[in-house]
């Protein structure tokens, strides 16, 4: 009978109120497809867990790693044949794409596959990059200290302001918000997945390429406000990122966990500071006009 009472109370659902973070936001209702592995996030008996520190720390080896590889892919720029540069771009991006699926089907091996992925994702910024640069020193656009920095710049400065946005609870990744903002998220992504194929063939998709897009008049203007508008997604993917890994670091998730979370912020950061490229190039290009 003991037994049978012990099994009850233990059986019996928690009648602790939820927290408001762990209400506002879920894990597994996360739009972010990186974020879906709850069981991984579970906390572990017995180990060392995951930290705000240290997820600063993880992402911060990664972002590091990533430069290193940008100056690689940069370095390297040069020697590719203008004809092929476009399709060096778009196959390091499917490798890059590659990474990414796998580090989510993966997590556990995220100490391996995020460092791998932060230095392919690294040449292939840095490659873009370079191809942007030449495509405005073809045209005769100049652009001050460089797009790399202004672009950096830029993320930077994002970064921070959706840090305060967050720490401030100014804007909080509610249901209703992550739904909108992940809708958002995939639709641009399957324009994207359409898109990166035609453009390997020689068709240009308007307003999605910097390469592609008008560079006076109203088509100009759209491609600026279709840029911002895809930075403005990605920017709130960190407002949603920051939520998840808030919640688990609370829960005590593992340690090993911090590299999957450093992971999915480096996806978010390298998007951004894409976004960033192009946007400098397109107002460049408009001053000029």
């Amino acid at each position: 009978m003991q037994r049978v009472i012990e099994q009850g109370r233990y059986n019996r659902p928690s009648s602790r109120p939820r927290s408001p973070t762990m209400r506002r936001f879920s894990l597994e209702e996360s739009t972010n497809p990186a974020l879906k592995h709850g069981e991984l996030f579970a906390p572990v008996s017995g180990t060392e867990t995951a930290s705000i520190q240290g997820v600063v720390n993880k992402t911060a080896m990664l972002t590091v790693i990533a430069i290193i590889g940008g100056m690689i892919g940069v370095s390297i720029a040069p020697s590719i044949p203008g004809g092929a540069m476009i399709a060096v771009v778009i196959l390091t991006a499917i490798v890059t794409l590659g990474l990414y699926f796998a580090a989510i089907a993966r997590p556990m091996l995220s100490a391996v596959l995020a460092p791998i992925y932060a230095i392919v994702e690294g040449c292939f910024l840095g490659i873009f990059t370079s191809m942007v640069d030449s495509w405005l020193a073809s045209s005769q656009i100049t652009v001050a200290g460089g797009v790399a920095l202004q672009a950096f710049i830029i993320t930077i400065a994002i970064l921070a302001a959706m840090l305060i946005l967050y720490s401030m609870r100014i804007i909080q990744p509610t249901r209703k918000f992550q739904a909108v903002v992940g809708t958002c998220m995939m639709g641009i992504f399957l324009v994207y997945l359409i898109a990166l194929p035609l453009m390997l063939f020689g068709i240009e998709v308007p307003f999605i390429s910097v390469f592609t897009t008008p560079t006076s008049g109203s088509g100009m203007l759209i491609g600026i406000g279709v840029n911002l508008f895809i930075l403005l997604i990605a920017s709130l993917m960190l407002i949603i990122d920051f939520g998840i890994i808030e919640q688990r670091i609370k829960s005590g998730s593992p340690k090993r966990m911090e590299w999957f979370c450093g992971f999915i912020l480096l996806v978010s950061l390298a998007w951004i500071y894409i976004q960033c490229v192009e946007l400098v190039a397109r107002i460049a290009a408009a001053n000029r006009n």
